[in-house]
């Protein structure tokens, strides 16, 4: 094979001996083929180029596998919203190195107009860094991979996953709304508008494994008689269509889900004759009788009786709506950091994690249409 033949980027196949097999891409104006240069400087600027092509997703399909989200015109509005404030926030060291480290002001490829930050310089562009970030929340990466994929030390990885968590939660927490009654009675999808015409949300917690700590403290507070693992739970709340309306907090796995929603401040959401859905090992009854809201159920057996007719077509109905709420959370656990066990370096930052989760997961479609 003569120079030149093959490109170079390691996602692209084309191959210029072929000229019937070429495919061009929607970013690519002229298709063309060149060989290194001869210059070492010339030859290890273009090697950089390479390097920093090979991380770009340039199709929808792409985008879609690495990221959760939809196409990369979606990935592309969600980095133009986190980039003015990513170009100067501080990268997490650990809390000694990053209160004493000095302000110095850097700007990547000498540009002094744009990427500003306090700190040394970056390894890896802005749109490069929130790739890493979302490929490990969608794929569940190792750190090991993840610096062998962008070529970096893991610490620089770990380090770059931590602080973008952290901007992200806070930049795209506001994705996720507390609907009015207005809105919610005028997206009310047909299944829920013959039985329960005034339903505001549907709850339920998930589990999601950690590592187990070294504390018996610790593992007492996060062990999962469920589960049989030490786990985190959360409490989420979704609407009728099933996108995602409340996050909690993360709690050790031992709380109960009555805990966890009188906790949290979810009631302080709820407003008069507002109706709550459940599964029904949620006891919270008398706790929504005190903002006036009432709760839907499927109905309890007594003992060892059988359910009645009106009982059983009861569970059913709540059965069929409820599921929306298993589905969102289906949908959240997409993301397989969520699905493996959390590393404990990363528990700090959990609450962070789950709530940038569903904010993306709100990006996408509804699950129940009108």
């Amino acid at each position: 094979m003569g120079g030149g033949d093959r490109c170079s980027i390691g996602i692209c196949d084309n191959d210029r001996r072929y000229p019937d097999k070429l495919v061009k891409r929607s970013h690519v104006s002229n298709l063309q083929f060149h060989s290194l240069p001869k210059d070492p400087q010339l030859s290890k600027l273009w090697h950089d180029k390479i390097r920093q092509a090979s991380t770009q997703l340039t199709r929808d399909a792409d985008v879609h596998f690495y990221t959760g989200l939809h196409n990369t015109d979606t990935f592309k509005v969600l980095f133009d919203h986190l980039s003015m404030k990513a170009s100067v926030m501080q990268y997490w060291k650990g809390p000694r190195q990053t209160i004493k480290e000095a302000p110095m002001r850097y700007s990547f490829e000498d540009d002094p107009n744009i990427f500003l930050k306090p700190g040394p310089g970056r390894k890896l562009r802005l749109e490069v860094e929130l790739l890493l970030v979302m490929m490990r929340l969608r794929l569940g990466l190792l750190l090991h991979d993840l610096a062998f994929r962008f070529q970096i030390s893991e610490s620089l990885v770990s380090s770059i996953f931590l602080t973008w968590v952290r901007l992200m939660r806070f930049e795209l927490s506001h994705l996720i709304i507390w609907p009015s009654k207005d809105v919610i009675k005028q997206n009310l999808p047909l299944c829920f508008k013959t039985f329960y015409p005034h339903v505001r949300c549907i709850i339920d917690c998930s589990e999601v494994f950690i590592e187990t700590p070294s504390s018996l403290d610790t593992q007492a507070q996060c062990r999962s008689e469920y589960k049989h693992h030490c786990t985190i739970k959360f409490l989420v709340a979704i609407t009728p269509n099933g996108m995602f309306s409340f996050v909690s907090n993360c709690y050790g796995g031992r709380a109960s889900d009555k805990f966890i929603t009188k906790d949290c401040g979810f009631y302080l959401k709820l407003e008069p004759n507002d109706q709550v859905m459940a599964d029904r090992g949620f006891k919270i009854k008398e706790d929504l009788m005190t903002v006036q809201a009432k709760l839907a159920i499927p109905p309890s057996t007594c003992g060892s009786l059988a359910m009645c007719a009106t009982a059983v077509t009861e569970t059913s109905r709540i059965a069929n709506v409820r599921i929306y709420v298993e589905q969102a959370i289906g949908r959240l656990k997409t993301f397989r950091f969520l699905k493996h066990e959390i590393p404990i370096a990363c528990l700090p930052v959990s609450d962070d994690i789950v709530v940038t989760c569903c904010a993306i997961c709100n990006l996408l479609d509804p699950l129940c249409y009108m």
